[in-house]
């Protein structure tokens, strides 16, 4: 791959990669640093990115993994350090109890469409690269995710 198809295909991918790392870490820094890491291991591999299909699940996917070697290597350090930041970052009750009720009613789902709400939310996929994916027109995912939507609110 030629730095300028890198460019084209994958710095646009930034903001959403930023979005899923901070949601991951919770923290400004960790996420900036996350993506600036697997920006860097794109680069560095750039001559194997050809094979890539999507190029956005893939760089998701690799986020998530470096995300969590991330929390994983630094968890005990980060729980002995604060644990007064960790108690007060806990949910009010409320807000946990609904959390729970929307993670039920996503467990509810059917399986297909669990998958179009993990594409969507998770790999921050767009409506175009579902809609190749699944054989679906962009008109017809529109419609499944404001039911899925719809769905969820009625059990929370």
């Amino acid at each position: 791959m030629n730095p300028d198809e890198f460019i084209r295909l994958y710095l646009p991918l930034g903001d959403g990669l930023y979005r899923s790392a901070f949601r991951l870490l919770g923290s400004q820094e960790e996420a900036e640093d996350a993506v600036q890491d697997l920006f860097i291991k794109l680069w560095n591999s750039r001559g194997s990115l050809d094979a890539v299909q999507y190029p956005s699940a893939w760089s998701h996917t690799l986020l998530h993994n470096l995300c969590v070697d991330r929390l994983r290597s630094g968890y005990g350090e980060r729980e002995q350090a604060a644990p007064d930041e960790l108690m007060a970052a806990e949910e009010p009750p409320e807000r946990s109890e609904r959390l729970d009720k929307a993670l039920l009613a996503i467990r509810k789902l059917s399986g297909r469409e669990q998958n179009l709400l993990k594409q969507r939310l998770f790999y921050d996929l767009s409506y175009e690269e579902i809609a190749r994916q699944t054989g679906m027109s962009e008109g017809a995912l529109r419609v499944a995710f404001h039911r899925i939507k719809n769905k969820i609110k009625r059990k929370i």
